[in-house]
């Protein structure tokens, strides 16, 4: 038995007479849909070989630059001229890559414009450090986003536009927990930060109106938040490595346990759907999983339900194996003896089997037919 198959211009005009679509906004969604078509999405094992292959070459070729002594780290204003000069070529590599014929031309023109921009933005940036000096607050950070706002527009490739904004933001995290000198409590200026990374993912991987070109932040946004929820599940006492001071995590788990109820109010269709028993009882979970102190669970549940409802497989595929890792870190956490320990896990299971017996006697693991 085949499937029925449906043509673009039949579907446009089902939405235009069904109302889904108003009419005369044919012509802008045939452009969204030539733009999004025209985006390229490499699978996920060639994004990693790529990042892979841009580390390697980054770090060879300014190896060869410190040994030829064609530079110095010791020269704040030579690292800031060879930057410039790498982060010009590869803005002019990354302005040439459209205009090349699609093939393997225009992949290692990508790659070496991609390479480019690592090295004039890693030199870039330790010249701004060596001139305004190491030990200056956010001085890092704010050359990474200086950097990052200069060339995000002509990058070559999305996996730059995901790695420099959550570069800066790694930066920012450093700059929290590791400088001594830092006046405020830690876990304020944290939670801040963890809450404008939830803002920004949720504004730009949730709505499909927001730009393309804009979707990679709210990836590095999403990547930044399980930096921070690393940081809490690992425990080291939240921080106190870095500046004596422990993080009080509450606050962040808070603001992800808001957030993971929103997305699945969100993935269901709208936050009135929460009124139904079955996502009534999965927000209860969530804020149990809350009260419970497992961040590092409701982040991994987040991110396998956005990546499900946005049929994003990376994401999709972090999800699944960030879930296990964050059972394994929260129950070897616990304050507990082995045989406590033991007996948690026997009555998590049963707890879990419980609730999936209750979901298949409700119905509720099956899909509506209308």
């Amino acid at each position: 038995m085949t499937r029925p198959t449906i043509d673009a211009g039949t579907l446009l005009a089902a939405w235009t007479a069904s109302g889904a679509l108003p009419r005369g906004a044919e012509a802008a969604v045939i452009a969204a849909i030539r733009a999004d078509a025209a985006e390229e999405r490499p699978p996920l094992h060639l994004k990693i070989l790529a990042a892979v292959g841009t580390f390697l070459a980054t770090a060879f070729f300014l190896a060869f630059l410190v040994v030829a002594k064609l530079i110095s780290f010791d020269s704040g204003s030579g690292l800031l001229s060879w930057g410039t000069a790498f982060i010009a070529a590869g803005i002019g590599l990354s302005l040439a890559r459209p205009r090349a014929p699609a093939g393997m031309g225009r992949d290692v023109l990508a790659q070496t414009a991609f390479t480019a921009l690592a090295l004039g933005k890693v030199m870039t940036v330790v010249g701004i450090i060596i001139l305004m000096g190491e030990n200056k607050p956010w001085v890092p950070t704010m050359a990474i986003l200086a950097v990052t706002i200069l060339t995000y527009p002509v990058s070559a490739t999305s996996l730059d536009r995901v790695l420099s904004p959550y570069a800066a933001g790694v930066a920012a995290v450093i700059e929290i927990l590791a400088r001594r000198g830092f006046a405020a409590d830690p876990s304020l200026a944290i939670t801040v930060l963890f809450a404008l990374a939830t803002g920004i993912a949720g504004l730009l991987l949730l709505s499909h109106r927001v730009p393309l070109a804009l979707r990679p932040i709210g990836t590095a946004a999403l990547a930044l938040m399980g930096t921070i929820v690393c940081i809490i599940a690992a425990g080291l006492d939240a921080g106190a490595w870095a500046n004596d001071r422990s993080m009080d995590p509450r606050p962040i788990e808070a603001v992800l346990t808001v957030a993971l109820i929103g997305v699945i109010g969100w993935a269901a269709g709208g936050l009135v759907q929460l009124a139904r028993p079955p996502l009534l009882a999965a927000a209860a979970g969530a804020v149990l999983l809350g009260f419970a102190g497992a961040p590092g669970i409701s982040f991994a549940l987040l991110v396998l339900i956005v990546g499900h409802a946005l049929h994003d497989v990376p994401l999709r595929v972090a999800g699944i194996l960030a879930l296990p890792v964050f059972l394994v870190l929260w129950y070897y956490g616990r304050d507990m003896t082995f045989l406590e320990k033991s007996a948690t896990l026997v009555g998590s299971g049963l707890l879990l089997l419980a609730g999936q017996a209750v979901i298949a006697r409700a119905g509720w693991d099956r899909e509506e037919t209308p």
